[in-house]
């Protein structure tokens, strides 16, 4: 196997300095003499030479990177935040690298460690657990920047971007109820992260006698399917659903009209996250449109100077066919 051509190699043969090779290769000193710009750069080439990123990275302190570690890739919600996140980044001039937590908190644990490993400049976080994913993102910031993004734990000690859940809660509710719906149900995940527990404690605090809740596992259409059955289960159906996710509401939609529930006649259905999941099924879901590329711009400027503040930003809502 050839041997890979080093820093060292490439000055040997231009016959100049390795701190000279360095700067020309770099294109950080505009003052080399033409000449020997020229000579480095033809060595470079005919040696096959090519950095070392993460020797670079070493001695610059800074690999332009950051990282996105979401709760799931196929929540269309978290893939949108990606993609805004990734598009702010590469805006100012960084990369990103991404990973998945599987809702999980020990496996985020381990990959909040395997970003510290991999040099990124910064971290943006979307946390499994109010309660247990504090520890490893601490930990986290004793080796890099870190921004939580949707959702926060306790203990963090760090920056927060997300959306104003109380204010989202109380649009849909004000929504439904100007329209004549009377008995709304709350329909969201069990309560280890942050985002949902201040959804059902917001739905709580204005809801009136015959509203009601259904908590499930998790946030997926597999669970608004189950939510459904529930629903149908019953003597009779609310009047409304206010489904705390966006994969929820589709779930549900599907399995009520499957089982020949008329929406919005007989019961509306709304989401949370307004991505483009909603437009695409019929009748399309009314639901908050979160701001993404503001949460992302948001966030990756705490990254680039980090604070520990806190910042709710509001969504929008958006009425469709739905109710």
């Amino acid at each position: 196997m050839a041997v890979r051509a080093t820093l060292h190699d490439v000055a040997l043969a231009a016959g100049v300095s390795r701190s000279t090779a360095s700067r020309v290769l770099a294109g950080t000193d505009r003052n080399v003499d033409p000449e020997l710009a020229r000579r480095v750069l033809a060595a470079s080439e005919h040696l096959g030479y090519r950095a070392n990123p993460v020797a670079r990275a070493l001695r610059r302190q800074s690999t332009g990177n950051y990282g996105i570690l979401v709760p799931s890739i196929r929540n269309p919600y978290f893939v949108q935040l990606v993609d805004a996140f990734t598009e702010a980044a590469r805006s100012a001039g960084h990369g990103v690298m991404l990973a998945e937590s599987a809702d999980d908190p020990d496996i985020e644990a381990a990959r909040i460690d395997g970003f510290g490993e991999a040099f990124v400049d910064g971290l943006a976080v979307v946390p499994t657990s109010m309660a247990r994913s504090g520890v490893a993102i601490r930990r986290a910031e004793g080796r890099s920047r870190v921004v939580q993004i949707d959702r926060w734990a306790t203990g963090a000690g760090c920056g927060f971007v997300g959306v104003d859940n109380d204010a989202g809660v109380a649009a849909v509710l004000d929504h439904l109820r100007a329209s004549g719906r009377r008995r709304i149900i709350y329909i969201g995940a069990e309560q280890e992260a942050s985002a949902g527990a201040e959804r059902l404690a917001a739905f709580r605090s204005r809801a009136e006698p015959g509203d009601g809740e259904i908590l499930l596992p998790r946030f997926s259409t597999t669970a608004g399917r189950e939510a459904a059955h529930r629903l149908l289960s019953q003597d009779s159906l609310p009047d409304a659903a206010l489904c705390t996710a966006d994969v929820l509401a589709v779930g549900l939609l599907s399995t009520l009209q499957r089982e020949g529930v008329r929406v919005p006649e007989q019961m509306a259905v709304t989401g949370f996250d307004g991505t483009d999941l909603l437009e695409l099924v019929d009748p399309p879901v009314t639901a908050l449109r979160h701001p993404m590329e503001a949460i992302a711009t948001r966030a990756l400027g705490l990254l680039l100077n980090p604070t520990e503040e806190h910042h709710r930003l509001a969504p929008e809502l958006v009425v469709r066919a739905s109710s």
